[in-house]
């Protein structure tokens, strides 16, 4: 199975999501989308972050290939949700896997993946 986790809650090197998210994963696609209608907040990363973006990911990477997953990054910019779900239809991602967040932004994403047809967890 192929396995995307964008990279949005900044929180997504904590290690029981890690573990819950490579449940029956063999390759993993980790996503950062420079995002820059979203300003800075707790959702996603705009261009102000890119260093914060960058630790992350190469955090969350190393995690991954200690557990022996394939892991490939990809950086992005652009609309999040459009990214996602692009991203998910071109690389034939069978699960989106995103860390539970509360707010606005997170609840449009839910939808707009719906809307898509992408099948997403959220953990």
């Amino acid at each position: 199975m192929k396995v995307m986790i964008p990279l949005l809650s900044k929180k997504e090197n904590d290690l029981e999501f890690i573990e819950q998210a490579l449940k029956g994963a063999k390759e993993v696609v980790l996503l950062v989308v420079v995002d820059n209608s979203i300003a800075e907040s707790d959702f996603g990363f705009a261009l102000k972050q890119m260093a914060q973006a960058n630790a992350l990911l190469a955090e969350v990477k190393g995690i991954v290939g200690a557990k022996r997953k394939k892991a490939t990054d990809i950086l992005e910019w652009g609309n999040t949700a459009g990214k996602i779900a692009n991203i998910s239809k071109l690389r034939e991602i069978d699960k989106v896997v995103l860390q539970m967040q509360k707010g606005k932004k997170f609840d449009e994403l839910l939808a707009a993946l719906k809307k898509e047809k992408i099948k997403y967890e959220v953990i």
